[in-house]
């Protein structure tokens, strides 16, 4: 095994205080993974303290001298922090690997905007892969533009406007995101994305990769293994929220961000609740916490939302891990997944892996991930989670049967079999 310098502004925290994403889990999961299966050595460069990353073969290494609460940060911090990394990161790799031959090393990117300077590492010599957690322009084109412009068509404006320097009139944040995930496609040896819907749109807004350049990995479930969860943390939960044995309970488990659409399911819920049959009780728990830079503003008019409704019970644990996820999940019926914009679905598996049966959008690894036996596809609109929602609970006894099918399908899917899989990508890199 090559070395492998992980670079992710994400790592080095503790995810069990800190809500950073599927991408800061996956990152800390592989370092794992790669450490306890003595795979060679690894140094992680993140923006954390470190406090918990002593591992096996592993070295770790704060690359931005601070360790602060990025959660905490603003467009313009957000922007700032990720160029500071960039140096950090590249910095590091200039100066601090004078031993090793950078034909026997591998930088892995944890995602693209935090990352180091794609053009100049490849300047050094350095075999580069980048995992893509997000298409960022993609998500630009879905999330904030309603899907009327397709990635591939902003990627080719955003090149055009680069090569008339007109994108150093834009704000910074829009200058760190076209420019760095051009970047990224022009200089990465190995792109590394976690569905096929991704790697098509991804291949079509760079068309100079081939399907060779974009490795497909999907990660599967987190989670290890799902024990049988306390039935008194369960009970207490009940209790706490008033919700009766006969009660429904959906459950959906996110960042609380613009492209999750939880707007769209709590407007899908009114329009639920006006069916004059509606006699059914239902419970939705909305879990996560509200995303940095935008997501405090999103947040309060998801509650807004929430308040309207009147024969719906909303509920806002926050942001849930271990076993007080685990009893959540025990205490839900159905797995809502309403997202304008997704490349993967983490969440959606791991809830798949504890039983749930699944209602969702048609977002980038839907069509991979949901089959008819245990769930429902349904159009990002208000009108379609309404409709997935009559057709689903119209048979609620059929939940628990279709729940059973979900983890018997996410039980063929592997974490440690993806991590494997791009372990062995990253030697053939080094290897060619």
């Amino acid at each position: 095994m090559p070395l492998i310098v992980f670079a992710g502004a994400h790592l080095g925290y503790d995810l069990s205080e800190l809500p950073l994403g599927g991408g800061a889990q996956v990152g800390r999961h592989l370092v794992e993974h790669w450490a306890e299966s003595g795979r060679g050595e690894l140094i992680v460069l993140g923006s954390g303290s470190g406090s918990g990353w002593s591992l096996p073969h592993t070295r770790y290494h704060n690359v931005t001298g601070e360790n602060q609460r990025i959660t905490d940060l603003t467009v313009r911090g957000y922007a700032r922090f990720s160029r500071a990394f960039e140096r950090g990161v590249t910095d590091y790799l200039r100066d601090a690997l004078g031993a090793w031959d950078p034909r026997e090393v591998v930088v892995l990117h944890n995602d693209i905007c935090e990352a180091g300077d794609f053009r100049a590492i490849r300047a050094m010599g350095y075999r580069q892969a980048t995992i893509l957690h997000v298409d960022v322009v993609d998500y630009v084109a879905n999330a904030y533009l309603g899907g009327r412009v397709s990635a591939r068509t902003l990627a080719r404006v955003a090149g055009g406007l680069e090569r008339l320097r007109l994108m150093r009139l834009a704000p910074e944040v829009l200058q760190l995101i076209f420019e760095k995930q051009a970047a990224c496609a022009r200089h990465s040896d190995l792109l590394v994305v976690p569905s096929r819907g991704m790697a098509q749109v991804l291949r079509a807004a760079y068309p100079w990769r081939s399907e060779a350049d974009v490795a497909v990995v999907p990660w599967g479930s987190l989670t290890s293994h799902v024990g049988s969860t306390d039935p008194m943390k369960v009970d207490e939960l009940r209790q706490r929220y008033g919700i009766p044995e006969s009660g429904t309970v959906l459950i959906t488990l996110s960042r609380i961000s613009p492209e999750k659409g939880h707007d769209l399911l709590l407007r899908g819920l009114r329009l639920w609740e006006r069916r004059p049959s509606a006699t059914e009780e239902l419970w939705v728990f909305i879990c996560g916490e509200a995303a940095y830079i935008h997501g405090a503003s999103f947040a309060a008019r998801v509650r807004r939302l929430a308040s309207r409704l009147r024969r719906v019970g909303v509920v806002f644990p926050g942001y849930i891990t271990g076993t007080e996820k685990a009893a959540h999940l025990a205490l839900a019926d159905l797995y809502v997944f309403p997202s304008r914009h997704e490349s993967y679905g983490l969440t959606l598996v791991e809830a798949m892996a504890h039983g749930l049966p699944v209602l969702t959008t048609p977002h980038r690894s839907a069509a991979e991930l949901v089959r008819p036996e245990f769930g429902r596809i349904v159009p990002a609109s208000p009108v379609g989670l309404r409709d997935g929602l009559q057709e689903l609970l119209k048979e609620r006894a059929a939940l628990p049967a279709m729940g059973g099918a979900a983890a018997s399908f996410a039980c063929g899917l592997s974490f440690s079999q993806a991590a494997d899989a791009l372990a062995v990508q990253l030697e053939k890199l080094v290897a060619s």
